[in-house]
């Protein structure tokens, strides 16, 4: 059984190497498989491109914490309002704070830009069990 597993990827090997260096057409043949792997290539690093980024918006963990019926108590809450939240790439932990009072989010804090803000807020809004948000963020102004 070994022998023909052997023999028959032998022979495949043979043909390919034959297709690709045939004098005539293989390096057609070589060029078109290069564009076609390129472009693979290519498709492939947009599609991850764009998940990593979906992933790194909170999109992943937002969609799975969206609405839901039943009231749940403030510190269940904070605790997956902190997961969801701390996943935002760039948001400043320290310099932010957290705290929900009967289901309703207060952020205070300092941010680098508008833009962060409203991510934070829009992310945070639709987080399982948040009843409203109160937007304390100030944009920062100081440089780094």
């Amino acid at each position: 059984m070994a022998r023909i597993r052997t023999l028959m990827i032998g022979g495949a090997v043979g043909a390919a190497l034959t297709y690709f260096l045939d004098p005539e057409r293989g390096s057609q043949r070589r060029a078109r498989l290069l564009g076609d792997l390129g472009s693979a290539i290519a498709h492939g690093r947009q599609e991850l491109n764009r998940r990593a980024r979906q992933l790194q918006s909170g999109a992943g963990v937002a969609a799975a914490e969206l609405q839901a019926a039943g009231p749940e108590d403030d510190l269940t809450v904070l605790s997956r309002v902190e997961s969801v939240l701390h996943a935002i790439p760039d948001f400043p932990r320290s310099s932010v704070e957290i705290e929900v009072v009967d289901g309703g989010l207060v952020l205070r804090g300092d941010v680098e830009s508008a833009e962060l803000a409203h991510e934070i807020v829009e992310t945070a809004g639709h987080i399982r069990s948040v009843a409203s948000v109160e937007n304390r963020l100030r944009v920062s102004t100081e440089s780094k």
